[in-house]
Formats: C-alpha cells, sequence, structure tokens
C-alpha cells in the first residue's frame, strides 16, 4: 500500500495530466479570427493552382471536376470533366482577356465569349476578393475551429448562400463548410449541400507566375 503522502502526490499528478490533456481544445485558435487572416491572405495572392470535385448533383452546373492555373488578372488554363448527355467528356480550356477557348476529345481549340464560361463554371472567381474564397471566408458565420495539426487549422462555419453562389453556381442554400487553413491561406473547401452533393475546392502553389496566352 502506498504511504498517504505518496497517495495524494499521485493524484495531484494524476489531476495534473488531466487539465493539461483537456485544455487541448481550449487552445486552439479562434475560428472566426483565422478565417479573418486567411480572407485577408487570400485578397493578397496573385495566381494559384487549383482542383474542384463535385461528387453529387450541383444543379445548373455540368462539370464534375477541374484543375489548372488562374491568376489575378482573370487568365486561367487547364482541363476540365464535363457531363453531356450522361456522359463525362474531358475538355482543356484557356480563358484569357475576353475569350475562352475550349478543346474537347477531337479537333482543335474553339473560341467563345469569355462570358460564356460562367455558364459552366468560371474559375477566375476563385481570387475574385468581391465573390471569391476571400469574400467566402470573410462572411462565413459561426465559425469554430476543430483541430489544429501541423500547422493546418480546420474550421468548420455556414456560409450564406448569396456569398457561397458567387463561388459555387448552382448552390442556392446555407451550407455547411470545413475550410483548411494553412500559413493565413485557404488550402481547402469543403461545402456541403442540403442534399447531400460535395464541392471541394483545393488551392496550392500560391503566387508562382502564371501566364496565359490564347493558343496557337
Amino acid at each position: 500500500m502506498l504511504p498517504r503522502r505518496a497517495l495524494i502526490g499521485s493524484l495531484v499528478l494524476a489531476l495534473a495530466a488531466g487539465c493539461t490533456s483537456s485544455g487541448g481544445a481550449g487552445s486552439l485558435p479562434d475560428g472566426p479570427e483565422v478565417l479573418a487572416r486567411a480572407a485577408a491572405g487570400m485578397k493578397a495572392v496573385t495566381s494559384t493552382h487549383f482542383t474542384i470535385k463535385v461528387d453529387g448533383e450541383l444543379p445548373g452546373v455540368t462539370v464534375k471536376d477541374a484543375e489548372g492555373d488562374l491568376n489575378a488578372a482573370g487568365g486561367s488554363a487547364g482541363r476540365a470533366k464535363v457531363e453531356q448527355f450522361g456522359q463525362l467528356v474531358e475538355v482543356e480550356y484557356v480563358l484569357v482577356e475576353q475569350d475562352l477557348y475550349f478543346k474537347g476529345p477531337t479537333g482543335g481549340f474553339t473560341r467563345l465569349p469569355a462570358a460564356l464560361a460562367g455558364q459552366v463554371y468560371d474559375p477566375t472567381a476563385i481570387l475574385d476578393p468581391d465573390k471569391g474564397v476571400a469574400r467566402v471566408l470573410a462572411d462565413a458565420r459561426d465559425a469554430k475551429t476543430v483541430s489544429n495539426d501541423d500547422g493546418v487549422a480546420v474550421v468548420e462555419a455556414t456560409v450564406p448562400r448569396d456569398v457561397v453562389a458567387g463561388l459555387v453556381p448552382g448552390i442556392d442554400a446555407d451550407v455547411a463548410s470545413r475550410f483548411s487553413v494553412r500559413d493565413e491561406r485557404l488550402r481547402e473547401a469543403l461545402f456541403t449541400l442540403p442534399n447531400g452533393a460535395k464541392v471541394t475546392i483545393a488551392l496550392s502553389d500560391f503566387n508562382k507566375p502564371v501566364t496565359v496566352s490564347p493558343p496557337a
């Protein structure tokens, strides 16, 4: 049997350990502050590599996934998988100035007005300070940090429908969102729609030179 003094000492150590471990949640960074800093950080981003994935049905949007590079000047180039007549068709695209160029599985590039990009999905909206990720982060409500591991803070929040619609067309309701933030920049955003559909946007390679030119 342990002496009374040793027993009391063990209890004190156990209580101290318990307080330390339970304090982990309290040490998480403030959710609204994380998003506010990320919003400011994204406003300063001049270019990025992006991936977009749509899991489920997004009304009015035919893109199922896309990947490419874009700059804050409104130029972007990459590829996308678009649903047409129940089948996925992969296309290449170049968006520069007032023109959209796209190329399907066969043939060369076709030029269309850039305004038509919005009817499918306009990736340059991502860096638009008025309707892109910066505004989504700034206007998210009820933000709560759920983890902070290896420098990545994960924040859950709700984004109003009129705000998220500027970034992801086809969303007509407030959406539950999960943001992964590192170095005051958004690395990934996951939007879950009321119908169960999910949209994931991932960003990387910030501020690397991205020059977009019309295809030859």
